[in-house]
């Protein structure tokens, strides 16, 4: 299986009085704008994922939507509490665990939980520091069943990076 992680594109910022509910908080106008060339950065490097599943939080799946969009997948998107409130390595783990070895799945959610898990799937003892930024991708390959510590870093792109290669 190949895992790519992707953190929500740049979201309004956290404000009571607009957003009482941290949770419908969209994503900016250039936000949008940025991850339609990201997805479209990923087309061209062929990245086709057969299932997008995303946090329910407005922000990612409006990032998800776009990507899926620009990808032609709208109907592999799912929204699972696995990648929202209940985002944990082991929730991810048990959401990923139905899924055939060379399947590519994207997940998009939200940090410090994208970075907990790329941490625990590519170092089994959680020391990995990694920290993605707004509309940023991160691979990892796995041989056999995705677990702790088993991951193969493929690559990790910031938008820019990724923006450059259009």
């Amino acid at each position: 299986m190949k895992l790519i992680l992707m953190r929500h594109a740049e979201a309004e910022p956290g404000d009571a009085l607009h957003y009482p509910d941290d949770a419908l908080r969209p994503l900016t106008a250039e936000g949008a704008k940025t991850q339609k060339k990201v997805a479209q950065a990923l087309q061209r490097m062929g990245v086709m994922p057969q299932r997008i599943f995303t946090s329910p939080r407005l922000r990612a799946r409006q990032t998800a939507e776009i990507t899926a969009q620009v990808l032609g997948l709208n109907n592999a998107l799912e929204e699972s509490d696995a990648l929202g409130d209940d985002c944990s390595p082991d929730s991810v783990l048990a959401l990923l665990r139905d899924y055939a070895d060379k399947e590519i799945i994207l997940c998009v959610g939200h940090e410090p939980d994208l970075s907990e898990l790329a941490g625990a799937l590519l170092c089994s003892t959680y020391a990995l520091r990694i920290k993605f930024v707004k509309s940023g991708v991160l691979g990892i390959r796995f041989e056999g069943e995705a677990g702790s510590g088993r991951g193969i870093l493929c690559y990790f792109y910031r938008p820019r990076d990724l923006c450059a290669l259009l």
